[in-house]
């Protein structure tokens, strides 16, 4: 499967069943005021079975699953410097952006970014809150 493929077949699916959620980073501005930068995104959003609350996960946390199409799309997080570490991805979401969820904010705990032949194909999150 190309990664074109599965970011398709992945866009189709969030299209019929997703939800729409906002994906939120505070960045940069000028004179260093934080800024809100958002995006709206179709997701799956789904709690963790019983035999996944391992590690700190709890009952009230969420698994959110991204294509990164609407991310790639919009330029998310925006122009402004992001909080990733160097080398990482700008586009995975990090701790503490948020995600607002039927118009509730949760917070990203952690997100990792699925990669197909070094082409960025899914982003999966863990929201709380």
């Amino acid at each position: 499967m190309t990664p074109a493929a599965a970011i398709s077949m992945l866009d189709r699916q969030l299209a019929a069943h997703g939800e729409r959620v906002r994906l939120q980073r505070l960045t940069l501005g000028p004179a260093g005021i934080q800024v809100p930068f958002s995006v709206r995104c179709r997701a799956f959003v789904r709690g963790f079975e019983p035999e996944e609350l391992v590690g700190g996960i709890k009952q009230t946390d969420s698994k959110v699953i991204l294509s990164p199409t609407e991310i790639m799309r919009k330029a998310w997080p925006g122009p402004a410097i992001g909080q990733q570490p160097p080398g990482q991805d700008r586009r995975i979401p990090v701790k503490d952006d948020r995600v607002f969820i039927k118009g509730k904010p949760r917070n990203v705990d952690a997100a990792t970014g699925i990669y197909l032949n070094g082409v960025l194909v899914r982003i999966e999150m863990r929201v709380i809150g």
